[in-house]
């Protein structure tokens, strides 16, 4: 799979005007998987201003032609299944049962259900009395650019230009420089698929060049970012100059509580799942585990031993359960992480140890770790990790672990265990976060909202209410009286 990449830029597949490339490096043994344009503003100029000639003729396209392109666009990702699956778990790490039994699935069906759901786009009437007639209509805002993360490229990537695309808007994506391959791929389907010139258009590069140039430039109407809450505020501070719109969807630091009458086995297997998904790269993850006293020992007893059993190794293998982080410079920051963690006081239970096997040692892996008895207010408790390492404390009554779990700067999702859903409902409206699930971690699916408060940002993917982020609501007042309505008209001659 070694090969060079083309950016698409007005519907044709090309490089980068300098010639350059970046290396993709596979973070499983450290080699080049391929090379992708090194970008400049250049390429950023003549994307935006292709997305902002291409958009009047495409908002004006009829939903049931936009759904139709979708439509062909999941028929062509299944038929690549095996291909796609393979280098996105090439790219960046993920095991390829994830990235084959979740990503690839649903990548596919995210078209079909925004070719569905951008049909049912409706507006208001509103009651204003006998002498007129209001309303409110949702249209297009123009060109959009996409900025995604390398966590989960391609199904980032598609969760955004679908329902940028299905509302009538243009787009120029910015993919993760560390994983850019499979995006980049989704741009040859693209033309395949009948998607018009310049309605998408795909351009990679450095994020201190082209990411700025993009969030800077004067077609983009609005940016959707995803990603670390500091880069975050980057891309809002650059915005504000020109009051553009920034969808932020930022970091997590989640809380995973488990009351005493939790089901134990369930909670231990959420627990797992929580935590070591995608090696702990998922700013959903469970990174903060606050357990009732009462069934502490036994719930980190039983976590510790589950996590044992989980496989680190060739991400390729579909035994596989925990592969390498997406780069480099992202395990040596784990590394210290977790070093400082081990200097702070909080007891080390599995892992803290770089993995040493055939499989791993060329590669950039972090073994499963778990630290317990930590302080709420450490930095293990309070800072994004974003990799598989969890950190566990105690508590004594619910509203303890309600005010533990609030005490973060971020709001983006947290789990609660237990069988007595009145308690679990009354913590629910408690706590400050966008997504509350009982008895559950990680279940995201395209039917719910997905988004969080505080600086885990404030925009939603997802469910037909994304559709909201990539438009703009629009009043319709009809005068159906022709005679003066308000006091000053008709004074004027």
């Amino acid at each position: 799979m070694n090969s060079e990449y083309r950016v698409l830029i007005n519907g044709e597949l090309c490089e980068a005007a300098t010639k350059e490339t970046m290396e993709v490096i596979n973070p499983a043994n450290g080699k080049v998987v391929g090379l992708a344009p090194k970008c400049t503003s250049l390429e950023i100029d003549r994307a935006a201003e292709a997305a902002w000639k291409a958009a009047p003729a495409w908002a004006e396209k009829a939903p049931t032609e936009r759904a139709a392109i979708f439509f062909k666009m999941a028929e062509l990702l299944r038929a690549r299944r095996d291909e796609w699956a393979k280098l996105e778990t090439m790219q960046y790490g993920g095991p390829i049962f994830k990235t084959y039994n979740f990503d690839m699935r649903f990548d596919a069906e995210h078209f079909e259900f925004m070719a569905g759901v951008g049909r049912a786009v409706t507006g208001k009437t509103l009651p204003v009395g006998p002498q007129a007639m209001s309303m409110t209509i949702r249209q297009p805002l123009g060109v959009v650019g996409l900025i995604t993360p390398w966590n989960f490229p391609l199904v980032t990537a598609i969760s955004k230009i679908t329902p940028c695309l299905m509302m009538g808007n243009t787009a120029v994506v910015k993919p993760p420089s560390c994983a850019p391959l499979t995006v980049l791929k989704l741009g040859e389907i693209a033309v395949e698929a009948g998607i018009p010139p310049g309605v998408l258009n795909i351009v990679t590069g450095p994020g201190s060049t082209v990411g700025e140039a993009l969030v800077k430039h004067p077609y983009i109407a609005k940016i959707n970012f995803t990603g670390d809450s500091e880069t975050g505020k980057r891309i809002l501070a650059l915005a504000s100059a020109a009051v553009k719109p920034v969808a932020c969807e930022l970091g997590g630091k989640n809380a995973f509580i488990v009351l005493p009458d939790a089901d134990m086995k369930a909670t231990v297997e959420g627990a797992v799942w929580g935590g070591f998904f995608n090696s702990g790269q998922n700013c959903g993850a469970s990174s903060r585990y606050l357990v009732h006293e009462s069934v502490y020992d036994e719930f980190v007893e039983k976590f510790v031993a589950a996590a044992k059993l989980l496989r680190v190794g060739d991400p390729l293998n579909p035994e596989t359960m925990i592969g390498p982080v997406a780069y480099k410079g992202h395990r040596d920051n784990i590394e210290r992480f977790v070093a400082r963690a081990k200097k702070s006081g909080a007891k080390l239970l599995l892992g803290g140890e770089r993995p040493n096997t055939p499989e791993t040692k060329d590669g950039y892996f972090v073994a499963p770790t778990i630290f317990g008895d930590c302080d709420p207010k450490s930095e293990i408790m309070q800072e994004e990790v974003f990799g598989p390492v969890a950190a566990a404390t105690r508590f004594k009554t619910p509203e303890q672990a309600v005010e533990i779990a609030n005490d973060s700067r971020f709001g983006l999702c947290a789990s609660i265990w237990t069988k007595d859903i009145r308690q679990g409902l009354v913590m629910t409206k408690q706590l400050k976060v966008g997504t509350v699930w009982l008895n559950q971690h990680l279940s995201i699916v395209f039917e719910c909202p997905w988004g969080g408060c505080k600086e885990s940002g404030h925009s939603k993917e997802n469910s037909i209410m994304v559709l909201d982020e990539y438009s703009m609501m629009k009043n319709v007042w009809i005068d159906l009286i022709g005679t003066p309505a308000t006091p000053w008209q008709g004074k004027l001659g």
